[in-house]
């Protein structure tokens, strides 16, 4: 598999310069490619993400009776699942708070332990409220267990295009090494699959047509971004009033 092509732009020009297409040729920042080379197209916008939220409630209050519930989070590409319990004692609990504490207590010694990334909060509350620590680790559900009931008060939601991800993953723009994503900002990308020659002119030494992706990042607060993008999808909706078409071959 080749090595993804990646352009990354923090600073677009104005009047969308950064887009040429000329004599059957487009160009992007410092790359350029036939257009009849270019067989399909994706556009991905930023998404902020969510961190996922459970709240567990304990069940009726009895002495020497369990109270369980599951919970499961992916953490660090690892998906990890603990059975969350505390027993009564000889006396009933006087209030459903004791059970949080000692709910609160085991899932406190995971987190401690690195199996779980939440936020744990204070001791004394009636119901348990269990948040991911943050929209990275937003992966977090949960299953009921005896005497033990939860629901996801917020369904988290993935990260996506986000600078500081971006950088983890090691985007950097392949023809500006200075060029990479930054942390704080978000983008927009889009995925454009290629068929160039290699060789002469290309990445290695073979002269055949291969399969090449082109990944470009927008940043989204940078000045001229909104005119770029419009550009770039007229042209991939074939409405830019050039003499080529390309939206019965695209999917945008």
């Amino acid at each position: 598999m080749n090595k993804p092509i990646e352009i990354v732009l923090n600073t677009i020009a104005a009047a969308a310069a950064d887009l040429t297409v000329v004599g059957g040729v487009i160009g992007i920042d410092d790359y350029s490619f036939p257009w009849k080379k270019m067989f399909s197209a994706e556009k991905q916008l930023s998404v902020a993400g969510t961190a996922g939220i459970i709240t567990a409630t304990p069940g009726a209050l009895s002495s020497g009776t369990e109270y369980a519930f599951f919970l499961t989070q992916e953490v660090n590409g690892e998906v990890i699942t603990e059975r969350i319990t505390w027993v009564s004692g000889s006396t009933a609990p006087a209030t459903a708070d004791i059970v949080c504490d000692g709910w609160r207590s085991v899932v406190l010694a995971h987190v401690n332990a690195g199996r779980f990334k939440i936020t744990v909060p204070a001791a004394g509350a009636v119901t348990l409220i269990l948040p991911a620590s943050s929209v990275a680790d937003y992966n977090l559900t949960s299953v009921s267990g005896p005497l033990g009931a939860t629901a996801q008060t917020t369904s988290g939601v993935a990260p996506v295009n986000l600078g500081a991800d971006l950088l983890a993953a090691g985007v950097v723009d392949s023809f500006d090494s200075t060029q990479k994503p930054v942390s704080g900002k978000v983008y927009t990308s889009y995925e454009l699959t290629l068929m160039l020659p290699k060789g002469s002119g290309g990445f290695n030494e073979q002269t055949s047509d291969q399969e090449h992706t082109l990944m470009l990042y927008l940043e989204t607060t940078a000045t001229n971004y909104a005119a770029l993008v419009l550009e770039i999808d007229k042209l991939l909706a074939g409405t830019d009033g050039l003499a080529w078409n390309f939206s019965a071959a695209l999917a945008v």
